[in-house]
């Protein structure tokens, strides 16, 4: 842990990696605080980044600095890490994130259709609460797009093969499980943190 890091840091993070980052911060940054959001406000870019404006803005009433564990994942969201004192992690989405560049865009060009752990559970409320479809127009939406569908297995909770093999077959795609090493998840906040504390901003 730098020496800048400490309870004056807070880690602000979407719920898609919660189990994750539990247990990244458990082994590496225990006396950091996180503030997970909600990964469904991604369904509506305009609530993520009114949410991530009001919690920063407290985070930084309050006296801390901020790490944001995102991608670029509203139009705001350059405006939100350009503040002095908050950082955001180096990536483009989540999986890229997970994944690393190279990986990710390996995979994104054979068409594959990526799944996480939460999101997984949740596949039903993401495709047919929150995007409206039903099973012929998902299917035929995500076929026309996609591929194959891989999760990404990143170990710390077992596979849910019930829930995959269901949403398999809703979307009408082949599935495979791909494993993922946290490490490179891990690596992209400590490279964040560095930033932060080097970069001599105070919130």
């Amino acid at each position: 842990m730098s020496q800048g890091l400490n309870s004056h840091t807070v880690l602000i993070c979407c719920s898609v990696y919660k189990a994750e980052v539990e247990v990244l911060r458990q082994a590496h940054w225990p006396e950091l605080a996180v503030r997970y959001q909600n990964s469904m406000l991604h369904m509506k870019p305009d609530r993520l980044a009114k949410r991530l404006d009001t919690v920063v803005e407290a985070e930084q009433q309050a006296g801390h600095r901020v790490v944001l564990i995102y991608g670029y994942c509203c139009l705001r969201m350059a405006a939100i890490e350009a503040r002095p004192g908050v950082v955001r992690t180096r990536a483009n989405n989540c999986y890229d994130l997970l994944l690393g560049h190279d990986e990710y865009r390996r995979l994104a060009h054979e068409g594959v259709f990526f799944l996480l752990p939460e999101w997984t559970q949740r596949w039903r409320e993401v495709f047919t609460i929150e995007l409206g479809l039903n099973h012929a127009n998902a299917s035929g939406l995500m076929r026309d797009m996609h591929r194959k569908l891989v999760y990404l297995d990143t170990g710390v909770v077992p596979p849910p093969a019930t829930a995959l093999q269901a949403c398999a077959q809703y979307l009408g795609l082949p599935c495979e499980v791909h494993p993922v090493a946290l490490e490179t998840l891990r690596a992209g906040i400590a490279e964040a943190m560095r930033r932060l504390d080097t970069s001599g901003g105070s919130a």
